[in-house]
């Protein structure tokens, strides 16, 4: 698979400016610096306003992409992203990050919810079948809508966002097992012995984290037990549902990882609702690190990994897409998975005394 870090020994090589740097220099607007950059008839602008990002670009020495002028030829200048529910708050910085990377390339970026996709497929069939899109993100395909989502991808050019791609589809994934080992790894290094992983519905994301979890078990010589993977889904409801089954209040489970900081909100709910304290009785790390993490009481130890990138790169390799005609694969390396150590984590009790 390729990767977006560049190992090749060179000493740091300077990020190539994008069209937010100039905004930013520039204090205006990125939208207004795609129409300017890219001659757009119908835009009015005061002659010093215009004089201000030309001399941002200078400074920057900012080139526009050859390959995105060209991708705008004879195209909808739009692309589709399918999210797997778009109230999801794991997604703002996927979905920020490929509104940054559509915006540098000049075109807009239509928000799709893959559950309501599933449920009636009338809007996204006319929008694909009239190339009103010159491409889908497509993130969604964790459940009943992923044999759906499949056949969009066979019909126009599609980037399958965080999971491996496939015959027709490019792929664009996040090191999801090193997460996942990290947090494990992070657990045990306390002292914890007994831990339970609360997996996300079947998929691909899901698999590999928790392979992450039996690879960091084994490294430390211990058992991933069968009874200890619990859910099966990503919502914070599956991870309540998940926990309140297994009977935290009589179980040995000292620490738990959940599949993601969402359905770490439901394990919490449920030890909550069990009379099980955090930290004091168990510990939860989440895999992503959403806003309101640091809120939380206590606030909640994650792994952060790269979502905004993980958005802005699917854009970009979508973009390759179309202009070679054929699917690739990117794992994005950098930045690496990160440990971020909060509240919700401590050594065990026995450990403790």
């Amino acid at each position: 698979m390729a990767s977006t870090q560049d190992k090749g020994g060179l000493g740091e090589v300077r990020r190539p400016a994008r069209i937010r740097d100039v905004a930013a220099r520039a204090g205006v607007s990125p939208g207004l610096v795609s129409r300017l950059l890219n001659n757009d008839p119908t835009l009015t602008v005061r002659p010093e306003t215009r004089a201000q990002v030309m001399d941002a670009v200078r400074e920057l020495d900012y080139v526009a992409s050859s390959a995105a002028a060209s991708l705008r030829r004879n195209r909808a200048d739009a692309l589709g992203l399918v999210l797997d529910r778009v109230t999801n708050p794991v997604f703002a910085d996927v979905v920020h990050g490929a509104e940054e990377a559509a915006t540098e390339i000049g075109c807009g970026l239509l928000i799709l919810d893959a559950e309501e996709i599933a449920r009636d497929t009338a809007f996204l069939t006319e929008v694909v079948k009239s190339r009103r899109v010159d491409g889908l993100l497509l993130q969604g395909g964790y459940g009943p809508d992923a044999g759906l989502l499949a056949r969009y991808s066979a019909e126009i050019p599609s980037v399958i966002v965080n999971s491996p791609g496939n015959d027709v589809a490019s792929g664009v994934s996040l090191e999801d097992e090193a997460a996942t080992r990290l947090a494990t790894s992070h657990l045990i290094e306390l002292g914890h012995r007994d831990v339970a992983f609360v997996a996300g519905a079947p998929g691909a994301a899901s698999d590999t984290r928790l392979r992450g979890f039996r690879a960091a078990l084994r490294d430390a010589g211990l058992e991933a037990r069968p009874d200890r993977i619990l859910g099966g889904g990503w919502q914070a409801e599956d991870g309540l549902q998940a926990v309140r089954a297994s009977d935290p209040s009589t179980s040995p489970v000292t620490a738990y990882v959940a599949a993601s900081s969402v359905v770490a909100l439901g394990v919490v709910s449920a030890l909550a609702e069990a009379q099980v304290r955090v930290p004091e009785d168990v510990s939860v790390v989440g895999i992503h690190d959403p806003w309101f993490a640091p809120y939380l009481a206590p606030a909640l130890t994650t792994v952060a990994l790269p979502l905004f990138e993980l958005g802005r790169q699917s854009v970009l390799q979508l973009m390759e897409h179309l202009q070679s005609g054929k699917p690739s694969e990117t794992v994005i390396t950098d930045p690496a998975p990160r440990l971020v150590v909060r509240g919700s984590t401590r050594p065990p009790r026995s450990f403790r005394a």
